[in-house]
């Protein structure tokens, strides 16, 4: 099968001279803009998504109502209106609490003391009640490493554009049963996982990264990394504990809202990333190793729209070509970064070849190339013997 490009297709690539182009204060962190950019996020998006909650009570007629909801918040009588209101708080609280979920991905990206506190208190806000803790996803470095990227180590990469079209479609629902797994995971695998050593290894290897590939085994890792997952999981399930005993002991009845609205809004958050993640790549190599200019042809920018691109891709990852060339650069000037680079190169240049209009153009190229692969591979019918 093809890979991304050809070594004939790829033109030899300067990283050096596309560095020169950056400069180096855009690989410097703007801790105002993370500070005030996750904060305004989480705050609204609290606002949003305890209203919504209200509403869910309200709709679901449950006795969750009168013990979960807040008595500030007013109620409209109308149905029609109560949809509404449901529907856009559910989806102001999915944009954000999207947007600062995402922040994991610069997290596992920041080197020593950079922004040390605002990890923490990351974690302690997001990381750990949205049960995404930073360990889950360090694996994702391995995916910027060259001899990994696009090959059986990479949990980050399937060749989606050279195979049937139904595995694009298993991948679009694993949102829907990924909640309650992480749910076990946390709650149930976590403690037995600390008194049973061989369950310990499976869960590290097989239950503990965010990955697309399911066949993926986790490596093993330096005493350092264990450590922190164990406290991140620690927290985990000391949080999910919390909830349980309190539903158990102080409510008569289960709050079946706040299940469905935690579910769904969970779904909906993976279902986005699910997408972005489909518009990542061009998902066209299933032949080992690549050069570097292959990869970055693999890999698409979307300069177009930043508005809309702010909402189905948060935080930067809609450059993200230009993200596999500098991973260091924080998400803020990326856009910067991306601006001087197509000013200064020349229009042939192969980071140039990197960008698409639209996600949805992107998402129906690839649906297009999985369906020729999948007819090309096609056994041709047997003629018949007319004699």
């Amino acid at each position: 099968m093809a890979t991304a490009a050809t070594d004939q297709d790829s033109p030899k690539f300067s990283i050096g001279e596309a560095r020169k182009i950056v400069g180096g204060s855009l690989f410097k962190y703007n801790a105002l803009i993370y500070w005030s950019d996750f904060l305004l996020c989480w705050f609204v998006g609290i606002y949003a998504y305890t209203h919504a909650r209200t509403y869910a009570a309200k709709i679901y007629l449950a006795d969750f109502e009168q013990n979960w909801r807040l008595d500030s918040v007013t109620i409209p009588e109308s149905t029609g209106m109560l949809w509404l209101c449901y529907i856009a708080t559910t989806l102001i609280s999915c944009v954000l609490y999207y947007r600062i979920a995402m922040f994991i991905h610069e997290i596992v990206h920041m080197r020593g003391k950079n922004l040390r506190i605002f990890r923490f208190v990351w974690h302690v806000l997001c990381g750990i009640p949205f049960l995404i803790p930073s360990f889950v996803y360090h694996t994702h470095l391995d995916h910027h490493r060259s001899k990994h990227y696009g090959t059986d180590t990479d949990g980050e990469y399937l060749p989606l554009g050279q195979r049937h079209p139904w595995q694009i479609i298993a991948f679009l629902l694993h949102p829907l049963i990924v909640p309650p797994l992480v749910f076990i995971r946390f709650l149930f695998f976590t403690p037995i996982a600390w008194s049973i050593p061989n369950f310990r290894q499976f869960v590290h290897r097989h239950c503990s990264s965010m990955i697309i590939d399911p066949f993926y085994i986790r490596p093993d890792e330096p005493a350092a990394a264990r450590r922190r997952m164990y406290v991140q999981e620690f927290f985990c399930f000391l949080w999910l504990l919390t909830l349980v005993s309190v539903v158990f002991f102080t409510r008569d009845t289960l709050p079946w809202p706040f299940f469905i609205q935690s579910y769904t809004t969970a779904v909906i958050l993976l279902t986005l990333n699910a997408l972005r993640t489909l518009g990542a790549h061009r998902w066209s190599n299933d032949e080992g190793q690549m050069t570097f200019e292959q990869q970055l042809l693999d890999s698409v920018n979307y300069p177009h729209n930043p508005i809309l691109g702010e909402i189905w891709a948060p935080v930067g990852l809609r450059f993200h070509a230009l993200h596999h060339l500098f991973p260091a650069i924080p998400y803020h000037n990326l856009g910067i970064a991306h601006r001087k680079l197509v000013a200064n190169l020349p229009a042939d240049n192969l980071y140039n070849q990197t960008g698409a209009k639209t996600l949805t153009g992107a998402l129906k190229d690839l649906w297009q190339r999985a369906k020729a692969s999948t007819n090309s591979q096609s056994p041709a019918p047997a003629s018949q013997d007319n004699s």
